[in-house]
């Protein structure tokens, strides 16, 4: 009677095993090589700069401030000089006119309401536009005043393919689309660098503007700078929707399967 030898057996059983684990290795390391193509941002800008000779991408887009929306919460404040007998400024003070919730709500009329003002029209103007026109009614009961206004609920959403999706709500109103990517924990692996999604509120109408932050032109867009209740979604590449329904994991598990079932049928097939 024929009999195996077991070195021969454990010989060949090893190589398809080696054969089955390089197969998945290979595949493996072909998908993370095409995957870091994917997540890398501004793809045009050389790797090879010289220190002396810097990239440039120009002219960005300039910001201007942002403009008052009705349901905006402002924050402000009037500073006035104190005088002395002879005229003098001595010091200088901060008027208490801040309502309970420490800021002003533009109600649906688009106005505010400030102690001795009265009301104040400011949906449609800019911050800036806003802070002179306060500080002219302002005139009236302070002396010399210095208007300070921002938004104070200058509210971001990040949804999709965000590290920290949510909203954040930002301290201050120049914020461009880089610093809102960072704040929400930088774009997740699984998302689509060239395709990230803006929903902008403007009237009763919604604009709907998709970018590339694979490409330095970004800096150049009139959306870069962002806006009180934005939205943000980053799109999820298609192995984020596919691992969702686990197919890759079902498909993996099957093809290792099959694979390992035909390596035990070559390895102790009779010679």
């Amino acid at each position: 009677m024929f009999k195996r030898n077991p070195m021969h057996t454990f010989s060949r059983q090893s190589y398809h095993v080696l054969s089955v684990a390089l197969v998945l290795v290979l595949s493996w390391s072909m998908t993370s090589c095409i995957s870091a193509k994917k997540v890398v941002y501004f793809t045009d800008v050389p790797d090879s700069n010289s220190v002396n000779k810097p990239f440039i991408v120009g002219p960005t887009v300039k910001y201007t401030d942002p403009v008052i929306l009705t349901n905006d919460l402002l924050a402000i404040t009037v500073q006035t000089v104190t005088q002395g007998e002879s005229n003098t400024p001595i010091s200088s003070s901060t008027a208490s006119i801040f309502n309970p919730l420490n800021g002003f709500l533009v109600d649906k009329n688009g106005n505010i309401e400030i102690a001795l003002v009265g009301f104040v029209h400011v949906a449609g103007l800019t911050t800036s536009e806003a802070r002179e026109l306060i500080k002219e009614k302002a005139k009236e009961f302070y002396k010399d005043p210095v208007v300070n206004l921002r938004i104070a609920n200058f509210d971001i959403q990040f949804m999709g393919e965000f590290n920290h999706p949510g909203t954040f709500t930002f301290p201050a109103e120049k914020v461009n689309i880089v610093e809102a990517i960072a704040a929400a924990g930088d774009l997740a692996i699984t998302a689509k660098r060239n395709n990230i999604l803006l929903i902008r509120s403007e009237g009763d109408q919604k604009k709907f503007v998709r970018f590339s932050m694979s490409s330095s032109d970004i800096f150049k867009s009139e959306y870069f700078y962002m806006r009180q209740r934005d939205i943000l979604y980053a799109t999820p590449t298609r192995s984020r929707i596919q691992n969702s329904d686990n197919t890759i994991l079902r498909n993996v598990s099957v093809v290792s399967s099959l694979l390992g079932l035909a390596g035990l049928i070559l390895a102790f097939r009779p010679k």
